[in-house]
């Protein structure tokens, strides 16, 4: 997922039409409930969701003919949508080379395991705590830590590519470290660590523009299950349109996108030493990008630059 986010660190924002990263998100349910959900998902939230697959499937071609070729399904938890399957081998069949789930491992079952398997499907996920109270504290389910860890074991041990991340907060502050080291047990060596983002759930109040960390002024884009379209997951407060009003294309084509893309950038990128006020430092451009096989948050392209993207600079913590 190779989006130019360097172009956006040094100010060059790209296009509305170009597009290199698309989430969709399949859906607003949840089979948890964390207290700092950016998304606000959980059990009760399906209500929102208004898309078929056959939108879905449109978007991916239509992403597709744009050069597309890195995808994230994600949610609220996507593997709850039904469709999933059909929109995995649809993917492929588009020549999707990378294809990601998103997915908070609670429940998976052997069927989708096989199929994720098959396909050359990728998972990512978000683990809290090394102590099991703690995890499910923050999950608000009880024995939720137990699943995920079988699940990531059982996904593991058939050569599925996993990667994990680590959102700190006030909860897990000191369990970093150890919860790291027990992923690694669990078989993922790609463990990212972010901190908690202000949005959703995980917000005191209305969030301002440079909180986001600046990369969706670049070529990605997300498509909500209620059809909103947004330059990330994170940026649906400033979303760009809707695909049940207009057309995907029209969507990407349109200059709200590029002003859009043009404010992240202007809030977020800093381009000297001295960080303007409200401002966001983003990390070095000489960082190591976030590979597929390297470290960062899941929540981001696997392409990303180097987390953190914040005010201490570049700080690898792993």
């Amino acid at each position: 997922m190779g989006f130019p986010v360097t172009r956006a660190q040094t100010g060059d924002v790209v296009s509305g039409t170009e597009l290199e990263f698309l989430w969709l998100e399949l859906t607003n349910a949840c089979n948890l409930q964390c207290g700092h959900c950016y998304a606000e998902s959980g059990p009760y939230e399906g209500h929102r969701d208004r898309l078929a697959a056959s939108d879905y499937e449109r978007i991916l071609a239509s992403a597709s003919a744009r050069g597309c070729r890195s995808v994230q399904f994600i949610g609220g938890e996507p593997t709850l949508n039904k469709d999933l399957p059909r929109l995995i081998r649809r993917a492929k069949a588009l020549g999707y080379g990378f294809i990601e789930v998103f997915s908070n491992l609670v429940a998976l079952s052997d069927e989708l395991r096989d199929l994720f398997h098959v396909h050359g499907v990728r998972l990512a996920t978000s683990f809290y705590s090394h102590k099991a109270e703690t995890h499910d504290r923050i999950t608000k389910r009880a024995g939720s830590w137990q699943r995920t860890s079988a699940n990531i074991a059982r996904a593991v041990a058939v050569g599925i590519p996993c990667r994990a991340g680590v959102i700190e907060m006030e909860e897990n502050a000191t369990d970093i470290d150890a919860t790291i080291a027990l992923l690694r047990q669990l078989g993922i060596e790609n463990v990212g660590v972010d901190r908690l983002r202000p949005f959703g759930r995980g917000s005191a109040g209305k969030s301002p523009m440079s909180s986001l960390c600046g990369t969706c002024a670049g070529g990605v884009i997300c498509v909500a299950a209620d059809g909103t379209v947004s330059p990330c997951i994170m940026s649906k407060a400033w979303a760009v349109g809707n695909i049940l009003e207009r057309d995907f294309d029209d969507v990407m084509n349109g200059a709200q996108l590029r002003r859009t893309r043009a404010a992240i950038a202007d809030a977020t990128v800093v381009q000297n030493e001295v960080p303007q006020a409200g401002a966001v430092r983003m990390c070095n451009p000489t960082c190591s990008p976030c590979t597929p096989g390297s470290s960062c948050p899941p929540t981001c392209s696997p392409t990303n630059t180097c987390y953190p993207q914040n005010s201490d600079g570049c700080r690898p913590r792993y």
